[in-house]
């Protein structure tokens, strides 16, 4: 999760939004009210197809979001599923962070799980139910290349 997170305010005007994406080459952000609430999304496709001098008038409203308790595998499912990019990390109805889908992959890239029992690793989003090897059924995480 990138807890240091780009956002929009509603009433931001459009061109300044398109530059900000430009500028910091991302695909989107969040669209939050004064008190930091999401209440909506705005991207590059809605810049470049959707007339609005505001940010609120090209937005998507429709904002698909996770806690802070939402598992990497859900969040995998939601962002492949709803083919979207990004899902705000709220607490208590505010954001607290952005999970993307490079994010899930950096995830994936540069973890894997390790069998307690005879050390075999695995790749995977969430730990093995058993393991390949000796049949032993606890893991625990690890980042970074296996056998280091």
């Amino acid at each position: 999760m990138t807890r240091d997170v780009i956002t929009f305010t509603e009433d931001e005007e459009v061109g300044a939004a398109a530059q900000t994406l430009s500028k910091k080459r991302i695909t989107g952000a969040p669209v939050v009210d004064s008190e930091g609430h999401v209440v909506g999304i705005v991207s590059e496709v809605d810049v470049l197809t959707k007339r609005g001098k505001t940010v609120k008038e090209i937005m998507s409203p429709h904002v698909i979001a996770v806690t802070e308790d939402t598992g990497v595998e859900e969040a995998a499912q939601l962002l492949a599923g709803k083919r979207i990019r990004r899902l705000p990390v709220l607490r208590g109805g505010k954001m607290v962070g952005l999970v993307s889908r490079s994010d899930i992959l950096d995830f994936f890239a540069l973890s894997h799980w390790t069998c307690d029992n005879c050390g075999h690793w695995e790749r995977g989003l969430e730990a093995p139910v058993i393991c390949a090897m000796c049949q032993g059924d606890s893991f625990h995480l690890e980042r970074g290349a296996p056998g280091v």
